[in-house]
């Protein structure tokens, strides 16, 4: 109920704003997978005339719509805000593009269910429209396989060793954050290749339906890899994870008929587990 009043009242907003051609969901409220647990993710169009004086006053503009708790530019580059809503506070995130960008959307790794649920508003004479109608449906799947199978799982042997370098140095910190954010997303990435689950790749990160995505013997592998208190344990999941990538990559890369760098990985392996 919070989402469909937030969506009505950008809708509103847009249609009595001469400044706004359009309104277009980008996120999971696309795709019909939206609940009360989902932000709300919306591209404007803004005319070209009225772009930069737009975006200088955003906040103020944005503050219509409800208490607003937040309102800020993250590290995406676009702005984020959250409003005062329950069960819990409302995350909208915002993108700002020029009328003369609309063809842009082409390019976008978009694939709505329908129409409908994509363009909220349309005010450019119907390129807005007609763009979006070419992203329904659209492949999201890796653009060569083969390709993102070498880039991953170089990284992911790559920042295994980068991981057990730092923690042998005795910088902690950095060893858990590397071992966090690049192995294991790294290793999700594999692991989805493995499965097979490419079906929303370029749209999502790596983690993206992984519960319901992966077999369950490799989500009590998984389970091995979650850092008990303190450093010691650090070595055990990266051993944990560096074997779970070792025969994933073996498995993809026999099915396909792949080179991969399974001699890296063997030394890997022994100098970690020592």
């Amino acid at each position: 109920m919070i989402r469909s009043e937030m969506k009505q009242k950008l809708i509103e907003a847009a249609r009595t704003d001469e400044r706004i051609v359009g309104l277009i969901d980008y996120g999971s409220g696309n795709q019909g997978r939206d609940d009360q647990w989902s932000d709300i993710d919306v591209d404007l169009f803004i005319r070209d005339a009225d772009f930069e004086a737009f975006e200088r006053i955003w906040k103020s503009w944005a503050a219509q719509f409800g208490n607003l708790l937040l309102a800020y530019k993250g590290e995406v580059g676009h702005p984020w805000t959250v409003y005062e809503a329950v069960p819990v506070p409302l995350r909208v995130d915002f993108d700002f593009h020029r009328e003369s960008e609309i063809e842009q959307m082409l390019s976008w790794p978009y694939s709505p269910k329908s129409l409908e649920l994509m363009v909220w508003y349309d005010d450019s004479g119907g390129r807005i429209t007609a763009c979006a109608q070419q992203l329904v449906g659209q492949s999201l799947h890796p653009r060569d396989i083969a390709t993102t199978f070498e880039r991953v799982s170089g990284d992911f042997w790559y920042y295994v060793l980068f991981v057990f370098s730092k923690w042998k140095r005795g910088q902690g910190w950095l060893a858990r954050q590397t071992f966090h954010f690049v192995v294991m997303n790294n290793l999700l990435a594999l692991l989805r290749l493995e499965a097979d689950a490419l079906e929303n790749w370029q749209g999502s990160i790596s983690p993206w339906n992984i519960e319901h995505t992966l077999s369950p013997a490799r989500l009590a592998q998984l389970e091995s890899c979650i850092p008990a208190a303190g450093i010691a344990s650090l070595k055990q999941s990266l051993v944990a994870a560096a074997q779970i990538g070792y025969d994933s990559c073996k498995q993809i890369a026999s099915r396909h008929g792949w080179e991969w760098p399974q001699v890296l990985a063997e030394q890997t392996l022994a100098v970690i587990s020592e």
